[in-house]
């Protein structure tokens, strides 16, 4: 080991004791399920200012306070170094959003391009010490812990929405953009909800079956069963898609687990509907009205007709999609670089395709970036920790299927949280991979 290893090392090593770096993350863990605003300020009307814009602060601070060493352990694996390479590339090509925004007068545009990408570096930098400090089994197993408290929390609250306990959350705004859907402290739009779940319980499953980590299997179990029930009363049809794709991918990769899971969450389920039969026939409504109810034919599932479930269920999502094709074709000049990081002024909407709106935004360059970085987990290899391996790579997978329908990886408003928590969850099926026999 040379001399600069060891001493980077040694830092690494104390930043992981350090109890104040572990209480900003703890609170920044619980920003990504608490969305509710928690300031308001007026530029353009009502603004609102979330935990994680404050909790931000802290985790900014620290990479300040310890950047040469973040910096050094950032270029050490892939996945890091790939995706800080594509916020460094998106930070260059705000040159041209900037541009833009001045010439056809929307300063206010610079603000707000900002303000995203300090939340693109807020959950970024949080992910880097997460990976630094969930090397130690102990603080591993204390996030867990909280990850399941506040996915169970944030389940609960939409659960307790549907019986008329809780009341709406959010404004009157959201409500007349969203139709008023019952999706708790997590986000107006449905994707925030199923998201959220759908990474929960991917993230669940897999600590689940590694059984090594000695998370207690109740209280797994708890969380499983609530963030099922959660993205069941999510109504996003894009997360049950990406639910869907994992599974199918678990099955291949050890159908011995999946049966075992199946069963396991089988009976906890059971166990719930004959408790109050009420919760199945809430979720049951909630999915036969966000997906069967929607299909014109249901032969079409017999038949494989993909497109035209593709237009029943995708929500308008095809117009947009061939309307930001038109307009990459009618603006070839816009491919190669793109047009700057979230400038979409011109366009007039995301194109809910993640590629396309890389594409128009930070270029072929840009998208060649974002897709090394998901692809660099899918080349990993774990030689213990079999399960979280396929978790990961499950999980990556899904996901990298549901980008084709939404931006959930990125920092729009919409999406709030959701890149934060994606991150964390591959820090903590990451993590293990480092320890080594005691």
């Amino acid at each position: 080991m040379s001399k600069q290893k060891e001493i980077m090392e040694k830092r690494l090593a104390a930043l992981g004791k350090s109890t104040f770096l572990k209480l900003t993350l703890f609170a920044i863990l619980v920003s990504y399920f608490y969305n509710v605003a928690v300031m308001q300020y007026s530029v353009t009307g009502n603004n609102e200012m979330r935990l994680y814009d404050f909790v931000g602060m802290l985790v900014m601070y620290h990479f300040y306070q310890n950047r040469v060493i973040l910096l050094w352990f950032i270029k050490r694996e892939k996945y890091t170094h790939y995706l800080w390479i594509f916020i460094q590339w998106a930070m260059f090509t705000m040159i041209f959003t900037f541009f833009t925004s001045y010439l056809i007068g929307k300063f206010l545009w610079i603000l707000r391009t900002i303000l995203f990408m300090y939340h693109f570096l807020i959950f970024y930098f949080s992910f880097v010490f997460f990976l630094i400090l969930l090397r130690d089994m102990k603080i591993l197993r204390q996030f867990i812990y909280l990850h399941i408290i506040m996915a169970i929390i944030a389940s609960l609250v939409v659960l307790l929405q549907h019986f008329g306990v809780v009341a709406y959350l959010w404004s009157d705004v959201d409500r007349k953009s969203y139709g008023g859907f019952l999706s708790g402290i997590l986000g107006p739009n449905k994707i925030v909800l199923g998201m959220v779940m759908m990474i929960s319980i991917i993230t669940f499953i897999g600590v689940f079956i590694q059984k090594e980590l000695k998370i207690n299997k109740i209280i797994l179990i708890a969380g499983i069963v609530f963030t099922l029930i959660g993205l069941g009363l999510s109504g996003s049809r894009t997360s049950y898609v990406g639910v869907l794709i994992f599974l199918i991918y678990f099955f291949v990769r050890s159908t011995g687990k999946f049966i075992y899971m199946s069963i396991v969450i089988g009976i906890a389920i059971i166990g719930i509907t004959n408790y109050d039969p009420e919760i199945f026939s809430i979720v049951t409504d909630v999915f036969e009205g966000r997906v069967v109810n929607k299909i014109s034919d249901p032969t079409l599932i017999a038949s494989g007709d993909v497109n035209q479930l593709y237009e029943d269920l995708g929500a308008g999502r095809k117009n947009l999609s061939l309307m930001y094709v038109d307009y990459l074709f009618n603006h070839i000049y816009v491919v190669p670089f793109g047009s700057g990081f979230n400038n979409f002024i011109l366009v007039g909407n995301s194109a809910h395709n993640i590629y396309l709106t890389l594409i128009n935004e930070v270029g072929l360059v840009g998208l060649y970036f974002y897709v090394r970085w998901l692809l660099s987990y899918l080349g990993l290899g774990f030689k213990r920790f079999k399960y979280l391996e396929i978790t990961l790579k499950g999980l990556v997978i899904a996901t990298m299927v549901t980008l084709l329908f939404g931006e959930q990886l990125y920092v729009y408003r919409p999406v709030f949280a959701i890149l934060g928590l994606f991150l964390f969850a591959t820090a903590i099926l990451l993590s293990p991979r480092y320890y080594t026999k005691s």
